[in-house]
């Protein structure tokens, strides 16, 4: 049998934990049904959206279209970004309002965004998309799965290598900041080159330390925007071997919610016990003996939480049965994770 009691403000504590996990993926490993990243190429043409056999596909396991993965990054993350690298401004007035609407009036001039575009910090970040034909209107998106990223990729934890069959390669580290900096060229491919990249990190020599990208770390979306770095789509699309020369790493977080109840008894409850083995007799309400003496103490063995539609929804199991004390309140802590 069981006997209730209500939990007040002060006996529930529930305490989020971002629990961190690193992962690394090399070449097909990517393509796994437990893992499902996927690498795509996008270019800027006039091709229908809706009409797959004039598209052209891109993509290991969700087939997509060039065309649309160009368009979908454009509309969520550039639109804004088009002809300026900081954004795009379009300029309004403010309302001085009078004692009538016929007295209002408008004084000077306030920029604001043209358009709404994702941003993951409060700091002006440059950003430029590619609006030519050809190879000046293609850009290369990884995509990472939530169920491998979580809540988001831990930032400064995702890094890119990619290593062409002719020796050429490169990697590329996130900022922290959400962009992708270039941190070392293999050969001279030129990687990061091009219209699209800025060099506002300084240079090494080449096109070290060149912006070639961003990330955005709550959706799991990489973009590669330099005419060059744009390239790396369109060599996973073409064969599925070149996949093998890539390599991705990064740290998921996860949250988890610390759930703590406080279930106290005090010393003068829960001194009387409705289970029905204490009866003398099956058709009777005779208790034995030992139970109506002044010495005798109910025991725990279990402690459920109901919610407010008296719905069970979680059960604590003791490890040994455990008295109650009649000269001392007894606390029990029940803790899970959700």
């Amino acid at each position: 049998m069981s006997a209730f009691k209500q939990f007040t403000t002060k006996d529930v504590t529930i305490t989020p934990f971002d629990a961190n996990k690193g992962f690394s993926f090399i070449g097909t490993a990517m393509t796994a049904s437990d893992v499902g990243i996927e690498v795509y190429a996008g270019q800027n043409s006039n091709t229908d959206l809706f009409i797959s056999s004039s598209a052209t596909p891109t993509g290991f396991v969700y087939i997509q279209n060039t065309t649309g993965v160009y368009n979908s990054v454009k509309q969520l993350y550039y639109t804004n970004y088009l002809t300026s690298s900081t954004g795009d401004l379009a300029v309004t007035a403010s309302i001085v309002p009078g004692v009538t609407r016929e007295d209002d009036r408008l004084i000077g001039q306030i920029n604001a965004p043209r358009f709404e575009n994702y941003l993951q910090t409060s700091l002006t970040q440059s950003r430029a998309f590619p609006t030519g034909s050809g190879s000046d209107g293609d850009v290369s998106v990884i995509s990472i799965p939530a169920k491998l990223f979580g809540e988001n990729i831990v930032p400064s934890t995702f890094e890119t290598e990619y290593t062409s069959s002719g020796g050429l390669g490169f990697k590329v580290e996130d900022d922290g900041e959400g962009n992708l900096i270039i941190t070392s060229i293999t050969g001279s491919s030129g990687y990061g080159s091009g219209l699209y990249g800025s060099a506002i990190y300084g240079s090494e020599g080449g096109n070290i330390g060149q912006v070639v990208g961003q990330i955005f770390y709550s959706h799991g979306i990489v973009v590669f925007t330099t005419s060059s770095m744009a390239a790396l789509g369109a060599e996973m699309s073409s064969s599925l071997s070149n996949l093998d020369n890539l390599k991705i790493n990064f740290s998921s977080s996860i949250r988890i919610y610390e759930n703590q109840y406080r279930c106290t008894i005090n010393e003068n409850e829960f001194q009387y016990s409705q289970n029905p083995t204490l009866l003398s007799g099956s058709t009777d309400e005779v208790y034995y003996d030992f139970v109506t003496g002044s010495n005798f103490t109910p025991y725990i063995t279990a402690v459920g939480l109901y919610n407010v539609n008296h719905e069970l929804i979680a059960v604590g199991k003791l490890s040994s049965p455990t008295p109650i004390s009649q000269f001392t309140d007894t606390t029990i802590v029940v803790g899970f994770d959700t």
